[in-house]
């Protein structure tokens, strides 16, 4: 063995305490950050929480979003003085409340024995936005059952089940839970959510044209599904609670738009306190104030570049997805964090650090931040569709395929690629088991069973 001295050249991130400390911060929600605050004062004699009336800025910034889209957005923000007081806190049932309230509803309902095994099964494996995204043929397998019985018990009774929308399997089925067919505007909002999804964010007096009915019937129909709940998991009773406050509320201005505000915290304002700055101090304890200064230092800069990277956030969301916050969900464009990185000069790692475990307050709900982000495929004429459009699409070519007579993927394809979608056959697969929908063999097997019997 030879040894030898060499020299190499190479890259690293060394992570530093401030940074440290600055992405912590970051990656919180409101609720984790007041506790960090909090522990943060206990431990450095140099911070005290600010009285309200010491602070002049003591209401939320503002960012007006014009729906031109002005190229100065990132200075167009000022105190906000003469908006309505925002609702702090929205809270959630957590999971076990939601699952045991489903329970109880289903163990009163009459039913055979292996139905209820099935639909325990059901509710077992909703996720939770109280969906059931679960593939239909492999839980049925799973649960040694054919994907008919499956079906008939999540419709007869899990989605029978409250709230509305519970057991869904897509978004659109779950508004569409919600709505009752026996009034005028849920049956033209049905409509709009079956038939007209592609083309919700289209004039809406040309819109009203197309499906023939009056510009404020749409408008009523409009506003009835901005009512509906996209996540009626999220909203389920129970004895135990946790709370959201949301990191960015978009409220809806006449003038401009949307106003995008991040709330400030209303329990901890804290400033650094210089009461040591004049004192006789040991040299031991000039070193464990300096620190304790310089730590101070770092959680005031964090804490005020989070706001500057939520305001900025807000409004390129704003911006981009308007159609989404003026009509609801299925207006959603396509959008990834890269993007959004892009836009507000930020790494795509920092777009997602900040919207984990985060939420908006929007005109129809508070919503996670990850719901305004959708991947989307690339249209003919140039322009993108969001995934979950094409899924929804997918599903109404396979809902109405004629009796015994099911379409394969590859046709499904086609059709798409004749509407202006451009998309493989292998994509339309994966998004059709993505919604548990049946193979087209497997469709036909199920269409041929029953008359195989009658001729028996």
């Amino acid at each position: 063995m030879k040894l030898s001295l060499s020299n190499r050249l190479s890259q690293k991130l060394a992570l530093t305490p401030r940074m440290a400390m600055s992405l912590k911060v970051l990656a919180m929600n409101r609720i984790e950050l007041d506790r960090y605050l909090e522990e943060c004062v206990e431990s450095n004699p140099l911070l005290e929480i600010e009285a309200p009336e010491q602070v002049e800025e003591n209401q939320p910034q503002r960012a007006l979003v014009e729906q031109g889209g002005d190229d100065r957005w990132e200075q167009m923000y000022r105190p906000l003085d003469d908006a309505e007081p925002l609702d702090r806190f929205a809270h959630v049932a957590e999971r076990p409340s939601l699952y045991e309230s489903l329970m109880r509803q289903l163990d009163r309902q009459p039913m055979p024995e292996d139905d209820r095994r099935i639909a325990h099964a059901i509710v077992d494996a909703l996720d939770e936005d109280g969906l059931f995204r679960t593939d239909i043929a492999a839980f049925a397998k799973e649960h040694q059952t054919n994907s008919g019985h499956v079906e008939r018990v999540l419709i007869e009774h899990v989605q029978q089940l409250e709230p509305s929308g519970i057991g869904a399997r897509n978004l659109t089925e779950c508004l569409l839970l919600q709505l009752d067919p026996d009034e005028p505007v849920d049956r033209l909002a049905s409509t709009l959510l079956v038939h007209f999804r592609e083309r919700l964010d289209m004039d809406r007096a040309e819109l009203a044209q197309e499906v023939g009915v009056s510009t404020q019937q749409i408008e009523a129909a409009f506003e009835r599904m901005r009512r509906l709940d996209p996540f009626p998991g999220h909203d389920a009773g129970g004895q135990e609670n946790i709370y959201i406050e949301p990191e960015i509320v978009f409220q809806r201005n006449e003038e401009c738009g949307f106003d995008v505000i991040v709330p400030r915290s209303a329990r901890y304002r804290l400033r650094i306190h210089d009461r040591w700055s004049e004192s006789e101090l040991s040299d031991a304890d000039r070193a464990y104030v300096e620190r304790a200064l310089r730590e101070a230092r770092w959680l005031m800069q964090s804490l005020s570049q989070r706001r500057e990277t939520l305001l900025k956030l807000g409004i390129s969301l704003a911006r981009r997805q308007r159609r989404m916050l003026e009509s609801g969900f299925l207006a959603i464009q396509p959008l990834t964090m890269r993007e959004v990185a892009e836009d507000i000069g930020v790494h795509e790692s920092t777009i997602s650090r900040v919207v984990q475990g985060k939420y908006a307050g929007t005109p129809f709900g508070i919503i996670p931040l990850k719901s305004f982000f959708s991947a989307g495929l690339q249209t003919q004429d140039g322009h993108a569709i969001s995934t979950s459009q094409v899924q929804q699409r997918i599903r109404a070519l396979i809902e109405t395929e004629p009796p015994g007579k099911p379409i394969s993927d590859q046709k499904i394809a086609e059709r798409l690629r004749m509407e202006g979608i451009e998309i493989a056959r292998r994509t339309v697969a994966k998004y059709r088991e993505q919604m548990g929908l049946p193979s087209s063999s497997q469709r036909r097997r199920r269409v041929a069973r029953p008359s195989s019997r009658t001729r028996r």
